[in-house]
């Protein structure tokens, strides 16, 4: 039953995640595999409070307008301790800027601002008071930032 599933895949796309745990979510029903459909601008999202124990969003955050209210509402459905995993393009590669639905690439940096633990999550933790650990990051040609839910 979709209710009992932990994992969330927020725009699956054409990949959706085949784990019995996931719930596939993504704009509109182009395939039968996503299972909720919803417009991420738009919150609140249609999950509970403290649902998901893994959420991934890959090539997902680059389209939505607002990347703090994506963060917010991601640390409301997810469960403490739970975990967030997040590709978006590199503002230096040249396929962040190919894709005309693109509303911006990012910076390595723009998810220490969720951490209070970093020099950028502490000098503006008043952007949010819903905190995150950046439990890594890497940067090729998409960056991949892992966050886990603080209390």
């Amino acid at each position: 039953m979709i209710y009992d599933r932990t994992e969330l895949v927020l725009g699956c796309g054409n990949r959706p995640r085949p784990s019995t745990q996931a719930i596939n979510h993504d704009l509109t029903k182009h395939h039968d595999f996503v299972d909720v459909t919803h417009d991420l601008n738009i919150a609140p999202w249609p999950w509970p409070d403290n649902r998901f124990n893994a959420i991934f969003a890959e090539d997902v955050l680059e389209h939505l307008q607002d990347f703090m209210m994506f963060f917010n509402e991601s640390w409301r459905i997810m469960k403490e301790g739970g975990v967030i995993y997040v590709q978006v393009p590199s503002y230096k590669d040249e396929n962040a800027w190919r894709d005309p639905t693109h509303i911006r690439p990012y910076h390595p940096d723009a998810f220490s601002y969720l951490d209070p633990d970093t020099y950028w999550g502490n000098k503006y933790d008043f952007y949010t008071d819903r905190k995150w650990r950046l439990v890594s990051v890497e940067d090729g040609g998409n960056i991949v930032a892992v966050l886990s839910k603080r209390s």
